[in-house]
């Protein structure tokens, strides 16, 4: 075996080893937040209970719960996107999603509290009304997360706001006592394809190799 044959040999080594790296980050791909703006803390570990009187202060809490669920259809407070609260228009969705929470329990009257969520993936549903969060609690929300299921007063406020544009929410939400009022919304994101970025990865490659 000559000297060339060695070095197609361990260049197609590589390039498989590149491809394959690229396949498992792909596959473990999920449409989580990847930034916050304004009056947003973002927690990297779901809280152990978002329940009224366990997860207060002058700040929107954000986090993401379930990856790639599937389901043949669950139904949502909003679909449309571009959107507004105010014009939400329900649906029922039905695939594979990512679920993230939105969550404030502030009554010092220092609101409405502005700012914003992006993620990696498309939002497709939003979830906003006590019963729908009810609804989805169990199948959506993060293990090990105690949830007001039940709760009359949790949901979009009636001073609460938001809208929603490709990837990211924008908010203005505001708590108010002395009803004990837990503003609390679900979003649902498209989980990335997997693959895709192995099949873009391997084209590049081979592109390369040919100019070489």
């Amino acid at each position: 075996m000559n000297r060339s044959n060695i070095g197609i040999g361990l260049s197609s080594v590589n390039v498989m080893g590149m491809v394959l790296a690229i396949a498992a980050g792909a596959g473990a791909a999920s449409a989580a937040i990847t930034g916050v703006t304004g009056s947003t803390t973002w927690l990297g570990t779901p809280p152990v209970n978002c329940s009224p009187s366990f997860l207060m202060g002058g700040t929107v809490y954000t986090w993401d719960e379930q990856q790639n669920v599937s389901t043949s259809g669950v139904n949502v407070d909003m679909v449309n996107n571009p959107g507004t609260s105010s014009g939400a228009i329900a649906g029922t969705i039905s695939g594979n999603f990512d679920s993230h929470f939105i969550h404030l329990e502030d009554y010092s009257g220092a609101g409405p509290f502005s700012g914003s969520v992006t993620f990696s993936g498309t939002i497709v549903g939003v979830i906003f009304i006590n019963t729908t969060l009810d609804n989805t609690d169990v199948q959506w929300g993060a293990g090990g997360t105690i949830y007001p299921t039940g709760y009359p007063f949790r949901g979009l406020s009636t001073q609460s706001s938001f809208s929603i544009l490709g990837n990211q929410i924008k908010f203005n939400l505001m708590a108010i006592s002395p009803v004990a009022e837990v503003v609390q919304i679900r979003v649902l994101t498209k989980v990335p394809a997997p693959g895709s970025m192995a099949l873009l990865g391997l084209g590049g490659l081979v592109m390369a190799r040919r100019r070489r």
